[in-house]
């Protein structure tokens, strides 16, 4: 190939809309530029909302994984009513939280990635696919096609023992600050202990084997796609009366160094995002800005890129010890989702039934709070000042603005386009398969990163409503 660039656009199979542009020199990738589409509106949207109401708003941002934009607000709330937990409120919210992890880890390797190693059959709800390189002998191709049926199921239940106790499913109702609003009754804990056990026996019968299968047939995916070994991790599964004891453990590892996390040393870069920094201090969106490329902003800590999401956990805890590749990043997904389920079982034998488990205070002791989590796919922070109960600002940075970092003032790439940098395009039909094999491991939600809202033109850009 001469050099050239290419537009890989829309990117499917993923939450969002997405756009890639690579330059190919010599069939090699030696340039990505990741672009979300769509312009992020939910920090101005909270402004002079009520506090309380940033539980329920903020899950909006997504389908896919409201329930982690629901648990970080309520920590967010717990801090600023200084609000005092109990155990059954904290195993409730893991429950439901975990039920989340499953349905998304599920979904995503059979709906979102399996067709790039699986040739799917050639009728609804599929169609004729234009990617090539699948490997698989005939009778374990169909096997793990067949799968496909059953992970529908087991998504199903995942979503299901999570509206057991939130109301519903996305965009949950109980998991609130203070506690849980709904009682965990006898009937309740005995119907998510029939779910988590199908969805266990899927995990364990079918996503695993098939992840493994998978990995050996692709075993050169566990050299392409490799990002710098910078991995990064807020902690999941929050316990104790303050929500200070976390279940997997936070840090930031470096090369093979994990350090302690320090929330102070995150920063946004908006050099080649479609943002301007108005009077030295507010950010205001600019569409037309020169040179541009994304509406999401770039994010560092302590001045370097770092990949966050399944893949980071499982190293910075010990569960895995490998490297940072495509098949890594699929691979940890799966492992992940194997402790979540036997972790659910766990705690729902500890649960006990009785009363919603729920203490609000009425008046905040704090006017400004950050709160963290780890998501599906990564480190999420929210963090607010407020006013009399209503919110001054609110700032939200997603797992996904973290490994679809646009490049810095000076040219250092994010995860995502350093794994695609350098990247060997052997044969040109195999372009949109290798680039989507790669893109797709971080399992991108563009829908987190960026938002449509509203808005007026004027002579500076645009004007919020």
């Amino acid at each position: 190939m001469n050099n050239r660039s290419i537009i890989f656009s829309p990117v499917t199979r993923l939450s969002g809309l997405l756009s890639v542009e690579i330059t190919i020199e010599n069939s090699r990738v030696i340039e990505a530029n990741a672009s979300g589409a769509m312009f992020r509106g939910f920090e101005w949207m909270m402004q002079g909302r009520k506090v309380t109401d940033a539980v329920y708003l903020t899950q909006r941002i997504c389908g896919i994984c409201s329930q982690a934009h629901g648990a970080v607000s309520s920590y967010l709330l717990d801090e600023l009513y200084d609000s005092e937990l109990t155990k059954n409120a904290q195993l409730l919210r893991n429950i439901m939280f975990g039920a989340e992890f499953l349905q998304n880890h599920i979904r995503h390797f059979y709906f979102f990635s399996l067709p790039d190693f699986v040739q799917m059959p050639k009728r609804p709800p599929f169609e004729s696919s234009s990617l090539s390189d699948f490997r698989l002998n005939l009778h374990d191709n169909e096997r793990l096609a067949g799968h496909y049926h059953e992970a529908v199921k087991a998504a199903q239940e995942s979503h299901q023992m999570l509206a057991l106790f939130g109301g519903k499913a996305p965009h949950q109702h109980s998991f609130v600050y203070g506690g849980v609003a709904v009682a965990p009754t006898a009937d309740k804990i005995n119907q998510a202990k029939a779910l988590i056990k199908d969805i266990n026996e899927f995990v364990k019968g079918f996503l695993v084997p098939d992840t493994e299968l998978i990995a050996r047939v692709y075993g050169d995916y566990f050299r392409i796609g490799i990002t710098p070994r910078r991995l990064l991790s807020f902690g999941l599964f929050r316990f104790g009366t303050k929500n200070e004891k976390v279940l997997l453990r936070s840090g930031v590892l470096t090369d093979n160094q994990i350090s302690t996390l320090d929330p102070g040393l995150i920063q946004e870069d908006i050099a080649n995002s479609w943002f301007n920094m108005e009077n030295n201090r507010e950010i205001r969106p600019n569409p037309y800005k020169p040179g541009a490329y994304t509406w999401i902003k770039a994010v560092k800590y302590a001045g370097q890129y770092f990949q966050v999401g399944p893949l980071a956990r499982m190293i910075i805890n010990g569960r895995y010890n490998g490297g940072t590749s495509t098949m890594d990043r699929i691979f940890t997904r799966s492992i992940e989702t194997l402790l979540v389920a036997e972790l659910i079982r766990e705690w729902l034998d500890q649960l006990i039934p009785g009363p919603p488990p729920i203490n609000q205070k009425e008046k905040p002791v704090k006017n400004q709070a950050t709160a963290t989590t780890d998501a599906m796919r990564g480190a999420l922070l929210h963090r607010t000042n407020i006013e009399d109960e209503n919110i001054l600002e609110y700032k939200i940075i997603t797992p996904t603005m973290w490994n679809f970092s646009p490049k810095d003032r000076n040219g250092n790439r994010g995860p995502v386009e350093s794994a695609l940098v350098d990247t060997d395009i052997y044969s040109a039909n195999l372009l949109d398969t290798i680039l989507g094999r790669i893109i797709r491991s971080f399992d991108p939600c563009i829908s987190c990163a960026t938002h449509i809202i509203n808005c007026t033109e004027d002579m500076d850009g645009y004007t919020l409503f």
